[in-house]
């Protein structure tokens, strides 16, 4: 017989793992889980699965564990028990909910079907599949035949009234749907019910008649389902909805605030109140609405409220404060008996962002999760400029936590940072398929792929799982420069719509890098006729003005100046105040070949009216670079950091120090510059020049060479490798090099 231990639940699970080898570890755990704990049992599955990775119950309960604690991190380990047949029913069906939790309509279908090829009658898997299809508006023929078999199989299940209705909806059966939400009324009162159901029936009222094009009636249904359940959770998200459609932004800022007026304790309400408000500018109010619930006499409330501050402020870019806030909500969760180890890890990882780093440290010592110390080890030496010691810090999270995908991400930049390039797309990837929305590893694996020449692979990463997690804004700017690179109208029209709908102030810098695009594929003619014709374009606009930068250059590289100037001159008159219009004048002058005095006054003109635009004091940088490299560096330095996200003038500026005299200032602005953007070729060829003008080859001089040529350097990377080859003393590799600098020279050349 097995001995047991005689100790207290808590600690069964440590036990089985450590004294008393022969009990089962899982019998604990599952004791643990069955008692509630599911966060505890976290870190004793973690180090059972270190020891058998492939065990099905133990990957279903570390990811059911994690569904109720980090559902976003469950997928892994449920799908890999779902492998198990015996596993498949019970993984499956929590996998497919978080799934439709978390809007992610085919992944639904996909594992749904899969168990109903082994359970058809499973009522409330047709009902998660019905929803899928039903709220995907993609298959309302398949929803509607689920809802139908699940009456069929149990007529008292009013949830499949929610998919039949929305099928009925989606196949215009308007009849037809009116009648089943007839029905659900009838049978709500005859079963009885909670209010939550009968908070469903009312908004599905409202949506019926939205639908039906009955706006008046709508709007009558919404106030009568807001006073009846002011605070129900569907009601208020979809009367905020119909609000917004149409166009009623200040009515859903009231109904918000009636339903945290009601529900106090809410946390979704005040956090959806406070974004909403700090979208719309007004900051103040939004850390007011935050503050109020960090006053509160319950401690979980109280913390609740010093957590959303946190996030409030990062997104502010507060750094310093976004740690003191999650410092004190710590402090009301210990007080409470209740701080959990995921707290503990965002709070270590605030003071990392907040620059605190010794601090950091030493708060990673107390994390109880050992991944969790890793992680922090690695964020910290990545700060440091350690990417090495960061990525062996990394690597050991990842032994103990392979499914994270936070850990993936940083790894994969510090890979970025040693020049590892294989290693870091292989992490993006990795990051990617745990949780595509975590991070923004699929812009930075994408850029990787494009900058290596790799565009339709680039386009495939970046596209994944788009539609169930968004790209953020550098991402969608990616796929409008990949789409005019493939030359894809059809993307470029649905990306560009995207960005004027989610994010109009950046609708000109989206026309500008498909413009960039287009002119890769096939020259600038491509790119002025994509924006003389992108329809509903004012380039009288403000907002265009990135746009139209584009239109003065690839009209220079073209040689069609002539139809853009005039159009350039009205807008001109239009806008004579306009520090961006007057930098495109001069930019005009500069690339037109005009006297240089001239240039420099339209340069001058807009810096007066925008001490801080960046293009004005880059013009003026490369027009005082000949003469006095000193000023241009001033020049250069001031416009990168009106825009740091534009490497060009950081690279003019660490050449001015070259030509200032100062290389050894230049080398490290260029190690800076490479940190910050490694894809560009330019600084890495720039920075191994320095050190073969100073009788260096290191293996860092040959990385950065490399890169360079990796990155479309071209032909004169190429030779430039060769040198460094010649000055390693490697001449069979420096003879290889110039050959290739030869051939690929002599087939640009075959090409015109």
């Amino acid at each position: 017989m097995l001995r047991r231990c005689a100790l207290a639940a808590g600690l069964l699970a440590r036990l089985a793992l450590s004294g008393c080898s022969e009990v089962d570890p899982l019998e604990a755990i599952r004791l643990q889980q069955a008692a509630g704990d599911h966060e505890g049992s976290l870190e004793p599955l973690r180090e059972l699965l270190a020891t058998r990775p492939d065990d099905p119950e133990a990957n279903f309960r570390y990811g059911r564990a994690l569904a109720f604690t980090q559902p976003n991190l469950a997928v892994w380990a449920l799908r890999k028990a779902m492998k198990d047949p015996k596993w498949l029913v019970r993984a499956g069906t929590q996998l497919a909910f978080l799934a439709l939790a978390n809007f992610n309509f085919n992944e639904v279908v996909k594992i749904t079907g899969r168990i109903l090829e082994r359970e058809p009658e499973n009522v409330r898997v047709l009902m998660m599949r019905a929803n899928a299809y039903a709220h995907s508006k993609q298959n309302p023929e398949l929803a509607l035949a689920d809802a139908k078999r699940m009456l069929e199989l149990d007529p008292a299940a009013t949830e499949a009234y929610e998919p039949l209705i929305l099928a009925l909806l989606g196949l215009e059966r308007l009849e037809e749907a009116g009648e089943a939400l007839a029905e659900a009324g009838r049978l709500l009162v005859e079963l009885g019910t909670d209010e939550a159901v009968l908070a469903w029936h009312c908004s599905t009222t409202a949506a019926f008649e939205q639908e039906s094009g009955d706006l008046e009636q709508a709007g009558e249904t919404w106030i009568a389902c807001l006073d009846a359940h002011p605070t129900d959770l569907d009601v208020v998200s979809s009367a905020i909805s119909f609000y917004d459609a149409q166009g009623q932004p200040d009515r859903s800022l009231e109904v918000l605030r009636a339903a945290l007026a009601g529900a106090p304790a809410s946390q979704f309400f005040r956090a959806s109140l406070a974004q909403r408000l700090r979208v719309s500018g007004d900051a103040a109010e939004a850390e007011a609405v935050l503050r109020e619930a960090t006053r509160s006499e319950d401690p979980q409330l109280a913390a609740d409220g010093w957590m959303d501050l946190a996030k409030f402020r990062q997104a502010q870019g507060e750094y310093g404060a976004a740690a003191d806030a999650l410092e004190r909500a710590l402090e009301l969760m210990r007080e409470a008996g209740s701080a959990s180890p995921q707290m503990l890890f965002e709070y270590a990882d605030a003071l990392v962002l907040a620059d605190r780093l010794v601090r950091a440290l030493e708060v990673a010592e107390d994390l109880p999760v050992p991944a969790h110390r890793q992680l922090i080890r690695g964020r910290v030496a990545q700060e440091r400029r350690d990417p090495a010691r960061a990525l062996e810090a990394f690597d050991e999270g990842l032994r103990l936590w392979p499914d994270n995908p936070w850990a993936r991400y940083y790894a994969a930049l510090a890979a970025e940072e040693l020049g590892d390039f294989e290693r870091a797309l292989e992490e993006f990837r990795n990051a990617v398929r745990i949780e595509p929305g975590a991070t923004d590893a699929r812009t930075r694996g994408a850029a990787l792929l494009l900058a290596q020449g790799n565009p339709n692979s680039a386009l495939v990463m970046l596209r994944t799982a788009m539609g169930e997690a968004p790209l953020e804004i550098e991402g969608q700017l990616l796929a409008m420069h990949l789409s005019g690179l493939r030359g894809d109208t059809t993307a470029l029209a649905d990306y560009f719509a995207m960005i004027e709908t989610s994010r109009p102030a950046w609708a000109g810098r989206a026309l500008a890098e498909a413009a960039e695009g287009l002119t890769r594929r096939g020259g600038p003619a491509l790119a002025l006729d994509m924006l003389a014709k992108a329809p509903g374009v004012d380039f009288n606009d403000p907002r265009y003005v990135a746009a139209l930068r584009a239109l003065v250059r690839f009209s220079h590289q073209a040689g069609e100046t002539a139809a853009t100037r005039a159009a350039f001159q009205a807008i001109l008159a239009a806008h004579p105040d306009s520090s961006a219009f007057q930098a495109l004048r001069g930019l005009d002058l500069e690339l037109s070949g005009a006297p240089a005095e001239a240039v420099y006054v339209a340069y001058a003109r807009a810096l007066e009216l925008g001490p801080q635009n960046a293009w004005a004091l880059a013009g003026l940088g490369r027009l005082a670079f000949g003469d006095d490299p000193e000023a241009a560096l001033g020049f250069f330095d001031r416009a990168a950091s009106a825009d740091p996200s534009d490497p060009a003038p950081k690279l003019q500026a660490a050449r001015a120090l070259v030509a200032s005299g100062n290389p050894a200032q230049a080398a490290e602005r260029l190690d800076a510059l490479l940190l910050e953007h490694p894809f560009e070729a330019e600084a890495a060829a720039e920075r191994a020049r320095l050190d073969l003008e100073r009788g260096i080859a290191t293996p860092e001089t040959l990385e950065r060479v490399r890169r360079a040529v990796r990155f479309g350097g071209g032909a004169d990377a190429l030779e430039l490798l060769s040198r460094v080859h010649a000055q390693r003393d490697e001449p069979e590799l420096a003879a290889w090099a110039v050959e290739r600098a030869r051939a690929l020279r002599e087939a640009r050349a075959s090409e015109g």
